[in-house]
């Protein structure tokens, strides 16, 4: 009693006052279970803004191709639209060799409905819960080619159009280094290539701690064409010889023909000679950790041309890393990520070399990029 007392302060209330502060502590019992209920609401309007937000800033602002559900809701959205109906193209004739070997189509791009017979298609196919089993992905193009024949002359051999297969996939345990967003695979002539992108929060998370700064590294004040996009990548080469792979023959394209060109190691180097952030051991270690991480520095030395060595992957071998490319415009809304590869001749063989370009199809969104966590050091 004796600290109550100490602790507790009284205030004389005049007597004219009494029945005002009467009504007053009434008034305020009244309220409190409304006051109550309008702090429960605001903590729940707290709760979605955070849970629509998290989302959204998790989401990558780069993604694989728009699938037939969002071109079903822009179509309904937009009835007048430019679209196609989301109805798979020729899914007569791919439905016998989709239940085959247990597919379904998952996308595919066209991307206005008058060019649906007369432009590129591109189908994205992916296994039951989103798997990627490279054996069946093999069997499943051993019959593709006469399918996709089907499918190209379903409109007449006027109208004939070019089909090309992309493998989707959620597996994160396909690369050596664990993927976050979906995969995309393609097989050409022997040479199978997954790419997936990775979200610089992502790369932060990753590289840019302690006394080491990300290879990556960008900060808000930095030009458009000094930042980012990257790309994880895995060439495996089934071939009987080798390929080459040089990173800057590699591309993004938009839908304005923009073109994005593919940073190498000296490039990355040069970036970071003007980012006035990155100095001392945090360049130098970021350097360091460039060197491990890129792709084309973990691929050997195929053939040693004149001041221009050429790095690529020997028959049954598989290299995978990462693939940076100057960042696309804001305004940009479809991708073309294009990385080619060039196939030796056997050898002795009067033919030269001839180069394949992969070609993966993925859409960019600039609310998704907004909202995008800053750079942060961990």
């Amino acid at each position: 009693m004796k600290w109550f007392n100490k602790q507790k302060k009284f205030r004389i209330t005049p007597a004219c006052h009494v029945g005002w502060h009467s009504g007053k502590a009434q008034v305020a019992k009244r309220q409190r279970p409304r006051t109550l209920l309008n702090l429960v609401g605001l903590l729940l309007f707290g709760l979605i803004v955070i849970g629509c937000g998290t989302p959204i800033a998790k989401l990558s602002p780069v993604q694989p191709e728009q699938n037939i559900a969002n071109a079903l809701a822009e179509k309904t959205e937009k009835p007048n639209a430019e679209v196609v109906i989301p109805a798979v193209p020729s899914e007569d004739i791919l439905k016998g060799l989709l239940e085959k070997y247990g597919m379904q189509t998952v996308g595919f791009r066209i991307r206005k409905a008058e060019e649906a017979n007369t432009k590129k298609l591109t189908y994205l196919f992916a296994f039951d819960g989103y798997a990627h089993d490279i054996e069946k992905w093999n069997n499943f193009l051993k019959d593709w080619p006469e399918t996709r024949t089907q499918v190209e002359l379903a409109s007449g051999a006027s109208k004939r159009r070019i089909v090309d297969a992309i493998l989707v996939s959620d597996d994160p345990e396909l690369f050596d280094m664990y993927s976050r967003q979906p995969t995309l695979t393609k097989t050409i002539d022997g040479i199978t290539l997954s790419i997936t992108y990775w979200r610089r929060a992502d790369l932060d998370f990753k590289y840019n701690r302690g006394n080491s700064a990300s290879p990556f590294f960008e900060s808000a004040i930095m030009r458009q064409g000094d930042k980012t996009d990257v790309f994880y990548v895995k060439i495996t080469n089934n071939r009987d010889d080798n390929i080459i792979f040089d990173v800057r023959q590699c591309q993004m394209i938009d839908q304005t023909e923009g073109i994005y060109n593919g940073l190498n190691f000296e490039d990355l180097r040069e970036r970071f000679s003007y980012t006035f952030h990155i100095t001392g051991l945090h360049q130098k270690n970021g350097l360091e950790k460039a060197r491990e991480i890129l792709l084309e520095m973990r691929m050997p030395i195929i053939e040693k041309r004149v001041g221009n060595p050429q790095t690529g992957i020997e028959p049954g071998e598989s290299v995978e890393g990462f693939v940076p490319f100057r960042q696309t415009n804001l305004n940009a809304v479809t991708l073309n990520v294009i990385l080619p590869i060039e196939k030796a001749p056997p050898p002795g063989g009067a033919k030269r070399y001839q180069t394949i370009d992969f070609e993966f199809p993925y859409t960019h969104d600039r609310g998704i990029r907004s909202a995008q966590p800053g750079t942060k050091r961990y």
